[in-house]
C-alpha cells in the first residue's frame, strides 16, 4: 500500500465553499479532490492525508466533506486557530464529529513563534493528547528550537515536523538549519516528512542536491518516523505526481525496501487511522 502523507485540496466551486481573507489560489490553480482521485490512480497510491488549505483558514468545511464523501481513503489535518480559548473545543469537535485526525501549526505565522510553547497552549496539547490525535508543523527550520520545550513537556503527543522540517538547499557548510531539524530526533514522538523536495530543490529531476539532506534526517530519524508525501497540487508545477513518487521510490539509493514500507505506508499508519 502507498498513502501519500500531505496534500490539499479545495473545492472548484468558490460559491460554496468560499476563500478566506488570508490567501486564495491562483488564477487556473486547480486541487479539487476529484482531481486528486485521478493522479492518485494514475500513481497506484491508495489513501492520503488531507492538509487544511491556508486559502479557507479555519474554515473546514470541504476537506470535512471530502472525509464523509470517501470513507477509508483518506485522513485529515483541520486548521484552528492555536491562540483562541476555545481551540481545544473546536479541535474535539472537528475530531469526533467531522473526523479529522488532527491539526496544523503554523510557526511563521506567528510574530513569535514561541507563543506556541508558551504555558497557555497546554490546554490545546492536552486536548491532542486526550484525543489521541497529532499536531503537524509548518515553518523554517530557524522556527523549530522555539517548539521545543512543549514538545518536551507533551512526550504522548505525535508531532510531525511538514516539507523535512524546512532546512535550505544549498545551506553553509555547518549547516545550522539542518542541525535543528536534526535535535528533533532526541524527541521519540516527532516524526517528518519526506516532501517537497523537487520545490526544495535547485537542481533538475532527481534533484541531487536534496539526497544528502534526506539521507543525514533518515540517518537521525530512522525510517520508522519518516513518512512520503507529495504536496499536491503544488507538486504539479514541479515536475508532477507520479514523479514525487518516483523519486523517493526509485532515486534515494539508500533506501531499503523494508525502508520504502515506512515511509510509504507504515509510519503515516502510526500516526492517523483511515476510519
Amino acid at each position: 500500500m502507498i498513502i501519500d502523507s500531505h496534500l490539499h485540496v479545495w473545492s472548484d466551486d468558490e460559491s460554496l465553499y468560499p476563500y478566506g481573507d488570508v490567501s486564495r489560489p491562483k488564477a487556473g490553480d486547480r486541487a479539487s479532490v476529484e482531481l486528486l482521485n485521478e493522479h492518485m490512480a494514475e500513481a497506484g497510491v491508495e489513501k492520503a492525508v488531507i492538509v487544511q488549505p491556508i486559502h479557507y483558514l479555519y474554515d473546514n468545511r470541504y476537506v470535512a466533506d471530502c472525509l464523509a464523501r470517501f470513507p477509508g481513503r483518506f485522513a485529515a489535518v483541520c486548521l484552528v486557530n492555536p491562540k483562541a480559548p476555545s481551540a481545544p473545543d473546536q479541535l474535539e469537535e472537528l475530531v469526533r464529529g467531522q473526523g479529522f485526525g488532527g491539526m496544523r501549526l503554523h510557526l511563521s505565522r506567528q510574530d513569535d513563534p514561541s507563543a506556541l510553547a508558551a504555558p497557555d497552549q497546554d490546554p490545546l496539547w492536552r486536548r491532542v493528547e486526550e484525543l489521541n490525535v497529532c499536531l503537524i508543523v509548518l515553518g523554517g527550520a530557524a522556527e523549530l528550537r522555539a517548539l521545543e520545550p512543549i514538545i518536551d513537556r507533551f512526550p504522548n503527543v505525535k508531532v510531525v515536523l511538514d516539507h523535512l522540517g524546512g532546512p535550505p538547499v544549498g545551506e553553509e557548510p555547518t549547516h545550522p538549519l539542518l542541525g535543528n531539524v536534526l535535535r528533533m530526533a532526541r524527541y521519540p514522538n516527532v516524526y517528518v516528512k519526506v516532501s517537497n523536495m523537487n520545490r526544495m530543490s535547485k537542481a533538475p529531476y532527481p534533484h541531487n542536491d536534496t539526497h544528502e539532506m534526506v539521507r543525514r534526517i533518515y540517518d537521525a530519524f530512522g525510517p520508522e518516523r519518516l513518512m512520503w508525501g507529495t504536496d499536491f497540487p503544488h507538486v504539479l508545477k514541479a515536475g508532477g505526481y507520479v514523479r514525487a513518487l518516483e523519486l523517493v521510490r526509485n532515486e534515494l539509493d539508500f533506501l531499503t525496501n523494508e525502508d520504502k514500507d515506512w515511509l510509504f505506508s507504515r509510519t503515516v499508519q502510526k500516526v492517523w487511522k483511515f476510519e
